[in-house]
């Protein structure tokens, strides 16, 4: 009797988690005072990038960092993330250059992205939406850093974006 009671409450923990979706993105942007540029690296749930960017238009097996891997697949990577955050230093948006991506075994996407150069920013804007439009749970942190100011913020569907005073 006890067995069954314990194969049942284990097997109910262990169904929570299967039923439950989490759905997140990190995103760190920090300012290196060296080279002049924000340096950003996002962490995406592969799956979920994958199943965004076949709603955006990408081909349904991309095979994201295996030898099949479509070809554009770093463009369609960029494209998006170019259209889901912005952000704006000083009045002036922010372009940068994709570097590239990694592919984790443990189902997380890095992409890697640095900006153009710009000196020190007393103003910044982050607007995030990325993988909102498909999951209304998601979850979008970001870490910014600039000089010895290191700020997190937050963002949701309701929540895009954020401004930020350097002093």
């Amino acid at each position: 009797m006890i067995k069954k009671i314990l194969f049942s409450g284990l097997a109910f923990i262990l169904l929570s988690f299967v039923m439950h979706k989490y759905y997140v993105s990190i995103t760190e942007a920090a300012y290196n005072s060296k080279t002049q540029t924000f340096e950003i690296s996002v962490k995406f749930i592969g799956h979920d990038l994958e199943h965004v960017l076949e709603n955006a238009g990408a081909p349904e097996e991309m095979y994201m960092g295996t030898d099949k891997e479509f070809e554009k697949a770093d463009d369609y990577i960029k494209k998006y993330i170019d259209s889901r955050l912005q952000i704006t230093v000083d009045g002036k948006p922010l372009s940068y250059t994709y570097v590239g991506k990694e592919v984790n075994d443990d189902d997380f996407i890095y992409c890697y992205l640095e900006s153009n150069k710009l000196k020190s920013p007393k103003k910044i804007e982050i607007k995030n939406t990325l993988l909102t439009e498909l999951f209304p749970g998601q979850v979008n942190t970001v870490y910014l850093t600039v000089g010895e100011h290191k700020l997190t913020y937050t963002f949701d569907k309701s929540k895009v974006s954020e401004i930020q005073e350097i002093k």
